[in-house]
Protein backbone atom coordinates (compact mmCIF):
# COMPACT_ATOMS: atom_id res chain seq x y z
CA UNK A 1 0.00 0.00 0.00
CA UNK A 2 0.85 3.64 -1.10
CA UNK A 3 -0.21 6.88 1.19
CA UNK A 4 -3.68 7.34 1.37
CA UNK A 5 -4.83 10.88 0.45
CA UNK A 6 -8.47 12.03 2.70
CA UNK A 7 -9.03 15.63 1.69
CA UNK A 8 -9.01 15.88 -2.55
CA UNK A 9 -9.72 19.05 -4.14
CA UNK A 10 -10.78 18.89 -8.16
CA UNK A 11 -10.76 22.18 -9.83
CA UNK A 12 -12.70 22.22 -13.07
CA UNK A 13 -16.47 21.29 -13.93
CA UNK A 14 -15.64 20.79 -17.31
CA UNK A 15 -16.10 17.40 -19.10
CA UNK A 16 -12.60 16.31 -17.77
CA UNK A 17 -13.10 17.19 -14.38
CA UNK A 18 -16.59 15.39 -14.34
CA UNK A 19 -14.57 12.60 -15.61
CA UNK A 20 -12.49 12.31 -13.03
CA UNK A 21 -14.60 13.25 -10.15
CA UNK A 22 -16.75 10.15 -11.39
CA UNK A 23 -13.83 7.75 -10.43
CA UNK A 24 -12.77 9.42 -7.05
CA UNK A 25 -16.50 9.45 -6.25
CA UNK A 26 -16.65 5.73 -5.90
CA UNK A 27 -13.38 5.71 -3.41
CA UNK A 28 -15.00 6.72 -0.44
CA UNK A 29 -12.52 9.51 0.69
CA UNK A 30 -13.49 11.50 3.58
CA UNK A 31 -13.82 14.78 1.73
CA UNK A 32 -13.93 15.71 -2.27
CA UNK A 33 -14.62 19.45 -2.99
CA UNK A 34 -14.93 20.33 -6.98
CA UNK A 35 -14.80 23.82 -7.67
CA UNK A 36 -16.45 25.03 -10.68
CA UNK A 37 -16.13 28.71 -11.31
CA UNK A 38 -19.15 28.99 -13.91
CA UNK A 39 -22.85 28.61 -12.03
CA UNK A 40 -23.19 25.11 -13.99
CA UNK A 41 -20.51 22.04 -15.34
CA UNK A 42 -19.56 22.53 -18.82
CA UNK A 43 -16.30 23.87 -18.79
CA UNK A 44 -15.76 25.25 -22.38
CA UNK A 45 -18.88 23.98 -23.57
CA UNK A 46 -20.22 27.62 -21.59
CA UNK A 47 -20.82 29.37 -24.52
CA UNK A 48 -20.53 33.14 -23.64
CA UNK A 49 -21.35 35.17 -27.02
CA UNK A 50 -19.33 37.75 -28.79
CA UNK A 51 -16.68 39.99 -27.48
CA UNK A 52 -14.17 43.00 -27.73
CA UNK A 53 -11.35 40.81 -26.28
CA UNK A 54 -8.49 40.56 -27.96
CA UNK A 55 -5.30 38.47 -27.18
CA UNK A 56 -1.62 39.58 -26.41
CA UNK A 57 0.10 39.44 -29.93
CA UNK A 58 2.58 37.59 -29.96
CA UNK A 59 1.77 35.27 -26.98
CA UNK A 60 3.50 35.99 -23.83
CA UNK A 61 4.41 34.51 -20.81
CA UNK A 62 1.94 34.00 -17.81
CA UNK A 63 4.67 36.06 -15.66
CA UNK A 64 5.07 38.59 -17.94
CA UNK A 65 2.90 42.06 -16.72
CA UNK A 66 0.59 42.45 -20.21
CA UNK A 67 0.17 38.55 -19.93
CA UNK A 68 -3.98 38.61 -20.56
CA UNK A 69 -5.84 36.03 -17.87
CA UNK A 70 -8.74 35.52 -20.02
CA UNK A 71 -10.81 32.93 -19.04
CA UNK A 72 -13.76 33.35 -21.81
CA UNK A 73 -14.82 30.09 -23.51
CA UNK A 74 -13.91 29.61 -26.89
CA UNK A 75 -16.80 28.32 -28.44
CA UNK A 76 -18.28 30.05 -30.96
CA UNK A 77 -21.89 30.32 -31.77
CA UNK A 78 -22.16 27.66 -34.96
CA UNK A 79 -20.19 25.01 -33.72
CA UNK A 80 -20.32 20.90 -33.78
CA UNK A 81 -18.21 18.65 -33.08
CA UNK A 82 -15.85 17.12 -35.42
CA UNK A 83 -16.21 13.28 -33.61
CA UNK A 84 -19.00 11.51 -33.61
CA UNK A 85 -21.56 10.73 -30.40
CA UNK A 86 -20.77 7.48 -30.16
CA UNK A 87 -17.23 7.69 -29.73
CA UNK A 88 -17.27 10.94 -27.74
CA UNK A 89 -19.56 9.54 -25.05
CA UNK A 90 -19.11 8.71 -21.27
CA UNK A 91 -19.31 5.08 -20.28
CA UNK A 92 -23.10 3.98 -19.99
CA UNK A 93 -23.95 7.44 -20.79
CA UNK A 94 -25.30 7.57 -24.58
CA UNK A 95 -26.20 11.22 -26.34
CA UNK A 96 -30.20 11.46 -26.79
CA UNK A 97 -31.24 9.39 -29.44
CA UNK A 98 -32.96 12.44 -31.19
CA UNK A 99 -29.48 14.10 -31.15
CA UNK A 100 -27.77 13.72 -34.69
CA UNK A 101 -24.27 11.57 -35.32
CA UNK A 102 -22.31 14.94 -34.78
CA UNK A 103 -23.97 16.88 -31.92
CA UNK A 104 -23.79 20.81 -31.60
CA UNK A 105 -22.17 22.28 -28.93
CA UNK A 106 -26.07 23.10 -27.18
CA UNK A 107 -26.29 19.79 -27.05
CA UNK A 108 -23.22 18.62 -25.70
CA UNK A 109 -23.13 21.45 -23.17
CA UNK A 110 -26.52 19.92 -21.87
CA UNK A 111 -24.63 16.57 -21.89
CA UNK A 112 -22.31 16.88 -19.43
CA UNK A 113 -24.21 19.22 -17.67
CA UNK A 114 -26.71 15.15 -17.16
CA UNK A 115 -23.55 13.78 -16.65
CA UNK A 116 -22.80 15.68 -13.86
CA UNK A 117 -25.67 14.43 -12.15
CA UNK A 118 -24.79 11.31 -11.93
CA UNK A 119 -21.69 11.82 -9.81
CA UNK A 120 -21.63 10.49 -6.14
CA UNK A 121 -22.88 12.73 -3.75
CA UNK A 122 -19.85 11.85 -1.53
CA UNK A 123 -18.39 14.54 -4.40
CA UNK A 124 -19.13 18.13 -3.08
CA UNK A 125 -19.58 20.80 -5.79
CA UNK A 126 -19.28 23.77 -5.20
CA UNK A 127 -20.50 26.58 -7.90
CA UNK A 128 -19.87 30.18 -8.91
CA UNK A 129 -16.32 29.24 -6.72
CA UNK A 130 -13.04 30.78 -8.64
CA UNK A 131 -10.35 29.28 -7.45
CA UNK A 132 -7.40 32.06 -6.77
CA UNK A 133 -4.48 30.50 -5.22
CA UNK A 134 -3.16 27.07 -4.98
CA UNK A 135 -0.19 26.82 -3.18
CA UNK A 136 1.35 23.52 -0.98
CA UNK A 137 2.80 24.95 2.63
CA UNK A 138 4.00 22.46 5.33
CA UNK A 139 2.78 19.54 3.31
CA UNK A 140 -0.75 20.54 3.44
CA UNK A 141 -2.21 22.36 0.14
CA UNK A 142 -3.56 25.31 0.55
CA UNK A 143 -6.77 26.76 -1.65
CA UNK A 144 -7.53 30.14 -1.48
CA UNK A 145 -11.67 30.59 -3.21
CA UNK A 146 -14.33 32.59 -3.75
CA UNK A 147 -16.98 30.68 -2.55
CA UNK A 148 -20.75 31.50 -4.47
CA UNK A 149 -19.39 34.57 -5.81
CA UNK A 150 -18.57 36.08 -2.47
CA UNK A 151 -16.54 35.46 0.55
CA UNK A 152 -12.71 34.84 0.31
CA UNK A 153 -11.98 31.70 2.24
CA UNK A 154 -8.50 29.00 2.58
CA UNK A 155 -9.52 25.51 2.52
CA UNK A 156 -7.10 22.43 3.48
CA UNK A 157 -6.18 19.76 0.95
CA UNK A 158 -4.04 16.44 0.87
CA UNK A 159 -4.09 16.14 -2.53
CA UNK A 160 -5.23 18.69 -5.67
CA UNK A 161 -6.38 18.01 -9.30
CA UNK A 162 -5.95 20.52 -11.64
CA UNK A 163 -8.80 20.38 -14.06
CA UNK A 164 -9.19 23.61 -15.38
CA UNK A 165 -8.45 23.23 -19.05
CA UNK A 166 -6.11 24.79 -21.34
CA UNK A 167 -7.69 26.41 -24.01
CA UNK A 168 -7.37 29.83 -22.09
CA UNK A 169 -3.66 31.07 -23.14
CA UNK A 170 -4.17 31.91 -26.75
CA UNK A 171 -0.74 31.03 -28.40
CA UNK A 172 0.80 33.36 -31.50
CA UNK A 173 3.71 33.15 -32.67
CA UNK A 174 6.56 36.30 -33.40
CA UNK A 175 6.68 36.24 -36.77
CA UNK A 176 8.29 39.23 -38.42
CA UNK A 177 6.16 42.78 -38.98
CA UNK A 178 3.38 40.73 -36.63
CA UNK A 179 3.66 43.81 -33.97
CA UNK A 180 3.91 46.72 -35.88
CA UNK A 181 0.39 45.45 -38.04
CA UNK A 182 -1.23 45.27 -34.36
CA UNK A 183 0.57 48.22 -33.68
CA UNK A 184 -1.12 50.34 -36.37
CA UNK A 185 -4.61 48.83 -36.60
CA UNK A 186 -5.27 47.21 -33.12
CA UNK A 187 -8.28 44.81 -33.57
CA UNK A 188 -7.52 43.79 -36.98
CA UNK A 189 -5.82 40.49 -35.71
CA UNK A 190 -7.33 38.00 -33.37
CA UNK A 191 -7.28 34.08 -32.33
CA UNK A 192 -9.54 31.28 -32.63
CA UNK A 193 -10.67 31.83 -29.20
CA UNK A 194 -12.41 35.00 -30.19
CA UNK A 195 -14.18 34.19 -33.30
CA UNK A 196 -17.88 34.23 -32.60
CA UNK A 197 -19.66 34.07 -35.98
CA UNK A 198 -18.92 34.78 -40.27
CA UNK A 199 -21.08 37.86 -40.44
CA UNK A 200 -18.10 39.80 -38.40
CA UNK A 201 -15.97 39.45 -41.23
CA UNK A 202 -18.37 40.21 -44.09
CA UNK A 203 -16.95 41.49 -47.39
CA UNK A 204 -13.43 41.07 -45.93
CA UNK A 205 -9.92 39.42 -46.70
CA UNK A 206 -9.61 37.29 -44.28
CA UNK A 207 -5.75 35.45 -43.27
CA UNK A 208 -6.85 32.19 -41.62
CA UNK A 209 -4.02 30.54 -40.09
CA UNK A 210 -3.58 26.99 -39.42
CA UNK A 211 -5.65 23.94 -40.80
CA UNK A 212 -5.91 22.07 -37.68
CA UNK A 213 -10.14 21.61 -36.74
CA UNK A 214 -10.67 25.01 -35.64
CA UNK A 215 -8.78 26.49 -38.64
CA UNK A 216 -10.62 24.76 -41.26
CA UNK A 217 -13.85 24.62 -39.84
CA UNK A 218 -14.07 28.99 -39.07
CA UNK A 219 -11.81 29.62 -42.64
CA UNK A 220 -15.25 27.47 -44.08
CA UNK A 221 -17.77 29.54 -42.17
CA UNK A 222 -16.25 32.84 -43.29
CA UNK A 223 -16.01 31.23 -46.92
CA UNK A 224 -19.67 32.42 -46.91
CA UNK A 225 -19.72 36.10 -46.25
CA UNK A 226 -16.36 37.08 -46.82
CA UNK A 227 -14.38 38.71 -49.71
CA UNK A 228 -12.10 36.41 -49.92
CA UNK A 229 -10.63 33.59 -47.33
CA UNK A 230 -6.74 32.94 -47.53
CA UNK A 231 -5.62 29.59 -45.31
CA UNK A 232 -2.00 29.39 -44.08
CA UNK A 233 -1.02 26.28 -43.43
CA UNK A 234 2.39 24.35 -42.98
CA UNK A 235 1.15 21.34 -44.55
CA UNK A 236 -1.44 20.86 -46.85
CA UNK A 237 -5.02 20.05 -45.12
CA UNK A 238 -6.17 16.47 -45.04
CA UNK A 239 -9.25 18.02 -47.26
CA UNK A 240 -7.52 20.22 -49.34
CA UNK A 241 -9.28 17.94 -52.43
CA UNK A 242 -12.29 19.74 -51.14
CA UNK A 243 -12.73 22.92 -52.54
CA UNK A 244 -14.06 25.35 -50.64
CA UNK A 245 -15.50 28.35 -52.73
CA UNK A 246 -13.94 31.58 -51.64
CA UNK A 247 -10.79 29.75 -49.75
CA UNK A 248 -7.50 29.58 -50.64
CA UNK A 249 -4.84 27.31 -49.43
CA UNK A 250 -1.45 29.28 -49.27
CA UNK A 251 1.77 28.90 -47.72
CA UNK A 252 3.39 29.52 -43.92
CA UNK A 253 3.27 33.13 -43.68
CA UNK A 254 7.16 34.40 -42.53
CA UNK A 255 6.59 38.50 -42.70
CA UNK A 256 3.90 40.64 -42.20
CA UNK A 257 4.22 44.14 -44.16
CA UNK A 258 1.40 45.94 -42.85
CA UNK A 259 2.72 49.54 -44.26
CA UNK A 260 3.19 48.22 -48.27
CA UNK A 261 -0.44 47.17 -48.84
CA UNK A 262 -1.18 45.08 -45.74
CA UNK A 263 0.50 42.56 -47.51
CA UNK A 264 1.81 39.27 -45.90
CA UNK A 265 4.79 36.92 -47.32
CA UNK A 266 4.87 33.17 -47.41
CA UNK A 267 8.23 30.93 -46.78
CA UNK A 268 8.44 30.31 -50.19
CA UNK A 269 8.18 34.08 -51.13
CA UNK A 270 4.50 34.94 -52.55
CA UNK A 271 2.82 37.95 -51.68
CA UNK A 272 -1.41 38.50 -50.46
CA UNK A 273 -1.98 42.19 -50.04
CA UNK A 274 -4.86 44.26 -48.89
CA UNK A 275 -5.81 41.75 -46.01
CA UNK A 276 -8.18 43.13 -43.87
CA UNK A 277 -8.02 40.67 -40.70
CA UNK A 278 -5.90 37.93 -39.89
CA UNK A 279 -7.48 34.95 -37.18
CA UNK A 280 -4.96 32.53 -35.56
CA UNK A 281 -6.09 28.77 -35.39
CA UNK A 282 -2.33 28.53 -33.91
CA UNK A 283 -3.48 26.71 -30.34
CA UNK A 284 -3.08 27.57 -26.40
CA UNK A 285 -0.48 27.37 -24.45
CA UNK A 286 -0.96 25.27 -20.53
CA UNK A 287 -1.25 27.89 -17.85
CA UNK A 288 -1.99 27.14 -14.08
CA UNK A 289 -2.85 31.42 -13.12
CA UNK A 290 -3.50 30.41 -9.43
CA UNK A 291 -1.00 27.94 -8.82
CA UNK A 292 1.98 29.51 -6.60
CA UNK A 293 3.97 26.31 -6.18
CA UNK A 294 6.78 24.27 -8.00
CA UNK A 295 7.06 27.25 -10.88
CA UNK A 296 10.79 27.64 -10.55
CA UNK A 297 13.99 25.24 -10.59
CA UNK A 298 15.11 22.68 -12.42
CA UNK A 299 11.76 20.55 -11.88
CA UNK A 300 9.53 23.72 -12.75
CA UNK A 301 6.19 22.30 -13.59
CA UNK A 302 5.45 25.24 -16.13
CA UNK A 303 8.65 27.17 -17.97
CA UNK A 304 7.70 28.60 -21.80
CA UNK A 305 4.00 26.85 -21.73
CA UNK A 306 4.14 24.50 -24.32
CA UNK A 307 4.01 21.51 -22.19
CA UNK A 308 3.37 20.56 -18.33
CA UNK A 309 6.98 18.93 -16.87
CA UNK A 310 7.93 16.34 -14.67
CA UNK A 311 4.65 14.51 -14.87
CA UNK A 312 4.05 10.92 -14.66
CA UNK A 313 2.00 9.60 -17.26
CA UNK A 314 0.66 13.25 -18.21
CA UNK A 315 -0.91 13.15 -14.44
CA UNK A 316 1.04 12.71 -11.41
CA UNK A 317 3.61 15.66 -10.68
CA UNK A 318 6.71 13.78 -10.11
CA UNK A 319 8.16 15.43 -7.17
CA UNK A 320 5.33 15.47 -5.16
CA UNK A 321 2.38 13.55 -6.57
CA UNK A 322 -0.12 14.87 -4.23
CA UNK A 323 -0.79 17.13 -7.13
CA UNK A 324 -2.51 16.00 -10.35
CA UNK A 325 -2.70 17.33 -13.91
CA UNK A 326 -5.27 15.57 -16.03
CA UNK A 327 -6.66 16.44 -19.55
CA UNK A 328 -3.59 17.90 -20.79
CA UNK A 329 -2.85 15.42 -23.95
CA UNK A 330 -4.31 16.98 -27.18
CA UNK A 331 -5.88 14.67 -30.62
CA UNK A 332 -8.16 12.28 -28.15
CA UNK A 333 -11.23 11.46 -27.17
CA UNK A 334 -11.79 13.20 -24.15
CA UNK A 335 -14.19 12.20 -21.92
CA UNK A 336 -13.84 8.58 -22.24
CA UNK A 337 -9.94 9.76 -21.95
CA UNK A 338 -11.12 11.70 -19.17
CA UNK A 339 -12.45 8.84 -17.11
CA UNK A 340 -9.52 6.82 -18.18
CA UNK A 341 -7.46 9.00 -16.17
CA UNK A 342 -9.65 8.90 -13.54
CA UNK A 343 -9.90 5.70 -12.79
CA UNK A 344 -5.97 5.36 -12.27
CA UNK A 345 -5.76 8.51 -10.34
CA UNK A 346 -8.66 7.45 -7.74
CA UNK A 347 -6.55 4.31 -7.38
CA UNK A 348 -3.17 6.15 -6.76
CA UNK A 349 -4.75 8.93 -4.62
CA UNK A 350 -6.48 6.13 -2.68
CA UNK A 351 -3.36 3.91 -1.87
CA UNK A 352 -4.18 0.84 -3.56
CA UNK A 353 -1.84 1.70 -6.21
CA UNK A 354 1.81 1.64 -6.43
CA UNK A 355 3.58 4.15 -8.57
CA UNK A 356 6.54 3.28 -9.57
CA UNK A 357 9.92 5.03 -8.30
CA UNK A 358 10.94 8.85 -8.57
CA UNK A 359 13.54 7.23 -10.33
CA UNK A 360 11.89 5.09 -13.00
CA UNK A 361 9.50 7.95 -13.60
CA UNK A 362 11.87 10.22 -14.15
CA UNK A 363 12.90 7.94 -16.92
CA UNK A 364 9.50 7.53 -18.41
CA UNK A 365 9.39 11.28 -19.28
CA UNK A 366 12.67 11.62 -20.65
CA UNK A 367 11.76 8.68 -23.13
CA UNK A 368 8.50 10.52 -24.17
CA UNK A 369 11.16 13.77 -24.55
CA UNK A 370 13.12 11.73 -26.74
CA UNK A 371 10.09 11.02 -28.84
CA UNK A 372 8.10 14.25 -29.13
CA UNK A 373 10.47 16.34 -28.33
CA UNK A 374 9.82 18.97 -25.13
CA UNK A 375 7.72 21.32 -27.41
CA UNK A 376 4.16 21.69 -28.27
CA UNK A 377 3.95 18.09 -29.53
CA UNK A 378 4.89 16.33 -26.06
CA UNK A 379 1.34 16.41 -25.22
CA UNK A 380 -0.03 15.46 -28.72
CA UNK A 381 -0.93 12.00 -28.43
CA UNK A 382 -2.31 11.16 -31.98
CA UNK A 383 -4.64 7.94 -32.84
CA UNK A 384 -3.51 5.20 -32.13
CA UNK A 385 -0.83 6.65 -29.39
CA UNK A 386 -4.01 7.61 -27.71
CA UNK A 387 -5.61 4.43 -27.54
CA UNK A 388 -1.66 2.76 -26.09
CA UNK A 389 -1.78 4.82 -23.52
CA UNK A 390 -5.23 4.18 -22.38
CA UNK A 391 -5.05 0.26 -22.88
CA UNK A 392 -1.26 0.94 -20.76
CA UNK A 393 -2.91 2.87 -17.63
CA UNK A 394 -5.50 -0.23 -17.71
CA UNK A 395 -2.90 -2.72 -17.48
CA UNK A 396 -1.09 -1.26 -14.70
CA UNK A 397 -4.14 -1.27 -12.95
CA UNK A 398 -5.25 -5.03 -14.01
CA UNK A 399 -1.55 -5.91 -12.96
CA UNK A 400 -1.78 -4.82 -10.08
CA UNK A 401 -5.28 -6.34 -9.15
CA UNK A 402 -7.44 -3.13 -8.70
CA UNK A 403 -10.54 -3.68 -10.72
CA UNK A 404 -12.67 -3.00 -7.53
CA UNK A 405 -13.80 0.86 -8.12
CA UNK A 406 -14.55 2.45 -10.89
CA UNK A 407 -14.08 1.18 -14.24
CA UNK A 408 -13.60 3.15 -17.54
CA UNK A 409 -13.82 1.69 -20.86
CA UNK A 410 -11.94 -0.30 -21.81
CA UNK A 411 -10.37 0.17 -25.44
CA UNK A 412 -10.26 -3.27 -27.01
CA UNK A 413 -11.90 -4.04 -30.69
CA UNK A 414 -15.38 -1.99 -30.46
CA UNK A 415 -13.92 1.23 -29.29
CA UNK A 416 -10.63 0.94 -30.92
CA UNK A 417 -12.96 0.42 -34.49
CA UNK A 418 -14.75 3.29 -33.56
CA UNK A 419 -11.58 5.43 -33.53
CA UNK A 420 -10.16 4.12 -36.88
CA UNK A 421 -14.13 4.79 -38.20
CA UNK A 422 -14.25 8.19 -36.59
CA UNK A 423 -11.66 10.33 -39.17
CA UNK A 424 -13.80 8.95 -41.79
CA UNK A 425 -16.81 9.80 -41.00
CA UNK A 426 -15.74 13.30 -40.29
CA UNK A 427 -14.53 13.45 -43.57
CA UNK A 428 -17.77 12.52 -45.30
CA UNK A 429 -19.37 15.44 -43.16
CA UNK A 430 -17.00 17.51 -44.04
CA UNK A 431 -18.00 16.76 -47.81
CA UNK A 432 -21.67 17.23 -47.00
CA UNK A 433 -20.28 20.60 -44.73
CA UNK A 434 -18.50 22.59 -47.48
CA UNK A 435 -21.83 21.76 -50.26
CA UNK A 436 -23.80 23.20 -47.61
CA UNK A 437 -21.28 26.60 -47.10
CA UNK A 438 -20.89 26.92 -50.95
CA UNK A 439 -24.21 27.03 -51.25
CA UNK A 440 -24.66 29.62 -48.85
CA UNK A 441 -22.37 31.86 -50.42
CA UNK A 442 -23.82 31.37 -54.24
CA UNK A 443 -27.18 32.45 -52.33
CA UNK A 444 -25.43 35.59 -50.32
CA UNK A 445 -26.22 33.81 -46.46
CA UNK A 446 -23.97 33.89 -43.68
CA UNK A 447 -22.83 30.53 -42.25
CA UNK A 448 -25.41 28.31 -40.64
CA UNK A 449 -25.19 24.82 -38.93
CA UNK A 450 -26.37 22.11 -41.38
CA UNK A 451 -28.90 20.11 -39.87
CA UNK A 452 -31.15 17.10 -41.02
Amino acid sequence: MTKRYSRIAIIGGGPVGLGVAKALGLEKFPQIDLFEKNSKFGGLWNYEGPTTTRPSIPSVHHSDPEFNNDEKSPMYKYLETNITKEIMQYKDFPFPEECETFPTRQEVLQYIQNYGETLSTDVNVLFNSNVLSVEKIDDVWKVEVTIDGGNIETREYDAVVLANGHYNQPYIPDVEGLKQWNKLEAGSITHAKYFNESLDFKDKTVLVIGNSASGLDIALQLSTVAKKVYNSVRTPSPVADIKIHGVEEIGEIVKYDYLNSKTVVTKDGAHYKDIDAVIFCTGYLYKFPFLKSYLSGDDALLTNGERVRRLYKHLFYIPDPSLVCVGLPKSVIVMPFAECQGAFIARVLSGRLRLPSEKEQREEELKEIEARGEGKEFHNIKPPLDTAYCQELQKIIDDQGLNEGFEADRWGDYRVGLRKESGPAKARRYEQIVEHANSLRENNEPYRLLRG
